[in-house]
């Protein structure tokens, strides 16, 4: 993004919303495939009894987009971490501070 050229950061955001248009087309195209396989699975018995209910679907892929959170943001944690070098801050800025 950090490009000297004018004319180039139109074609760096270009290719950035191409990519982010694939990803979400392939998401949604997934999501879709993975909520019929698992209706037509559940509404022919195969998944038991308990889950012959329409609706076994959307369940699994919003239980499987719940599962896909939690381990991003596992991954994240590291990441944020705040780092700390000295302790003790030299310059506190309290209420005494504040102008009135």
């Amino acid at each position: 993004m950090g490009l000297e050229q004018a004319h180039s950061r139109g074609l760096v955001l270009g290719a950035w919303g191409a990519a982010q248009a694939t990803a979400a087309g392939l998401g949604i195209a997934v999501g879709g495939a993975l909520r019929d396989i698992t209706a037509m699975l559940a509404q022919s018995g195969t998944l038991g009894t308990v889950l012959t209910d329409p609706a076994t679907g959307y369940a699994v892929v919003y239980q499987l987009e719940i599962g896909l959170l939690f381990m991003t943001l596992i991954a994240l944690g590291p990441l944020v971490k705040i780092r700390q070098s000295d302790p003790s801050p030299k310059h506190a800025f309290g209420l005494a501070e504040f102008p009135s």
